[in-house]
């Protein structure tokens, strides 16, 4: 990972370890005992929102369930890596916590009263402050804790991270590739010395004052184990459960959700000229899972756990034979083994996210096994879809087909947009307000969520990167901590006709009819996004994180 948008590489490459157990290595005697996982809550800006992201809309009323009851769904990412641990390396103790869900006091005395000897967290750009402030409680505890930063933010920006201002006296190494659980596994591994440092894979750390960075090709989704949820169900049960019961209960037969990656990536990476636009900035690649390893894993999650799963990949939908050549018959394979599987048969489990044309391509082959379309509208304007869609949407009567077409269907629908997209005027961002507003009443029976937001200028997006090659400001700005709402500020300033603050009036006005709706009939509920960096409660977090490393 890197600043700079580049293609992302899928295969192996022998320099780095993949196969375990490591073959004739003992085990050694280790100061390693416990690694933690932590899962983190966004900032501020959310908290007293809901598991959408965004902050209660001031002045509404009905918003009693958007009290912040946590998110719905357990990290992935994080279960994944403690999946191959527990495989691997089960002498060694885990932790899973999510700070969505536990308050912040009972998870500090949890560290001090017995800290980890690793701690892996994972870190957005919302969510890198709190990274912080729980590395740094970790390492008052325990000042010979390991610390590893991973995802988007942290992988991008680990250059900055290793060598900032918190990040050098709070982050030992950073993962910085899509190989969370063979960089985790490889690193404690390397931690017990039972592996040399460099054949751990995507890892960046400091030596003698030099960042290594040892990037490694994506391991294939097709070879990798999928995270096991039975490993956390007394979690599921205590806390996402109630999660889902606010939000989705009404939506779905089965009354629990988790997300399995079972592809990334989208098929328009084979045509470049044709590229969604959130894949070419990421730089994705095509790849899925291996049918005979999925279908086995959803028996166990739909049949023993009773739980629906949502597919995170970039463009699930879009992975059929009649799309793109007839180059990918995954989704092809997949309807016919849950058909055929006694187990999957008769549920509707799935929530898959598809641009418009690959859910019309598709939607009649999926009506057996996926639950919910989460679509990306981005906007309605054609004018503004052109430069940076998902998707080539091809305007509102393309749209509204495939909303159609999915009310037919029976499909429940988790649809999102952007407001302040370049180009936009007064006139146009009244006419997207209007259109967001027909759209959630004309189908609010069918729709469970309504997210929308503004042009968020994070690292890893392309407006990003050419934010950072043309303006000193965002240069300036640039490092460990990003102040995301003031670029996304300047960024709507200078590619739009509005202001950031015309963006979030509409998208408050949005929000204030979902939710009226909502309370109507339907149980629709709205996420916006907040982009922090304007209330005095994360002002409060900034000193906190301040005065724990004051205290080092």
């Amino acid at each position: 990972m890197g600043l700079q948008p580049v293609e992302e590489v899928v295969g192996t490459d022998t320099r780095y370890q993949w196969q375990y157990p490591l073959a004739g290595q003992p085990g050694t005697r280790s100061t390693i005992r416990s690694v933690w996982y932590f899962a983190l809550p966004l900032t501020s800006a959310h908290r007293g929102g809901h598991s959408g992201g965004g902050a209660l809309i001031d002045g509404v009323e009905g918003q009693e369930r958007y009290a912040n009851e946590g998110t719905v769904y357990p990290h992935a990412g994080l279960v994944e890596m403690i999946t191959y641990q527990q495989k691997y390396l089960p002498e060694l103790d885990w932790r899973y916590l999510d700070l969505s869900h536990l308050p912040w006091q009972e998870v500090r005395a949890a560290i001090h009263e017995n800290p980890p000897d690793v701690a892996a967290l994972t870190v957005y750009t919302s969510t890198a402050l709190w990274a912080f402030i729980v590395a740094a409680e970790i390492k008052r505890a325990n000042p010979a804790a390991v610390v590893v930063f991973g995802n988007d933010h942290a992988g991008i920006l680990h250059r900055e991270v290793l060598t900032g201002h918190y990040g050098r006296r709070l982050v030992d190494f950073v993962s910085t590739g899509n190989n969370g659980p063979f960089t985790m596994l490889g690193l404690l591994h390397a931690l017990r010395g039972q592996l040399a440092w460099e054949r751990v894979p995507s890892l960046a750390y400091l030596r003698d004052g030099r960042v290594v960075n040892q990037p490694a090709p994506t391991w294939p989704l097709d070879r990798r184990m999928l995270p096991d949820y039975q490993l956390i169900e007394d979690q599921l049960e205590q806390y996402y459960d109630r999660a889902f019961d606010v939000w989705y209960a009404e939506h779905y037969a089965l009354k629990r959700m988790v997300t399995l990656p079972l592809d990334g990536g989208c098929t328009w990476g084979r045509r470049p000229g044709r590229r969604c636009k959130h894949c070419s900035i990421q730089g994705l690649t095509p790849k899925t899972a291996e049918v005979d390893t999925v279908v086995p894993v959803l028996e166990t999650v739909v049949g023993e756990l009773g739980a629906n799963v949502y597919a995170a990949g970039d463009s699930t939908l879009g992975f059929s034979r009649d799309q793109w050549s007839g180059a990918s018959s995954y989704l092809d394979d997949l309807a016919e083994r849950c058909a055929a599987s006694p187990v999957l048969n008769g549920h509707r489990f799935m929530l898959a996210y598809g641009l418009v044309f690959e859910f019309l391509q598709s939607a009649e082959l999926c009506k057996g096994f996926v639950r919910t379309w989460n679509v990306g509208l981005e906007a309605f304007d054609p004018k503004l879809l052109k430069g940076d869609s998902k998707g080539i949407n091809k305007g509102p009567d393309r749209v509204f087909e495939a909303l159609e077409l999915a009310q037919q269907l029976d499909y429940k629908l988790y649809i999102s947009g952007i407001l302040g997209l370049p180009g936009t005027t007064l006139a146009m961002l009244r006419a997207e307000v209007d259109n967001w507003l027909s759209l959630a009443e004309t189908y609010r029976d069918s729709v469970t969520t309504i997210s929308v937001a503004a042009p968020g200028v994070i690292p890893g997006s392309r407006m990003y990167w050419e934010s950072f090659q043309s303006h000193p400001e965002v240069r300036a700005s640039h490092g460990e901590i990003i102040p995301a709402r003031r670029l996304t500020e300047l960024y709507v300033r200078e590619n739009t006709e509005v202001t950031l603050a015309d963006v979030e009036a509409a998208i408050a006005e949005v929000g204030r009819g979902v939710i009226a709706l909502g309370r109507q009939r339907g149980h629709m509920k709205f996420g916006g996004y907040m982009l922090g960096g304007v209330d005095e409660q994360e002002a409060a977090e900034q000193r906190q994180l301040d005065e724990i490393c004051a205290r080092l």
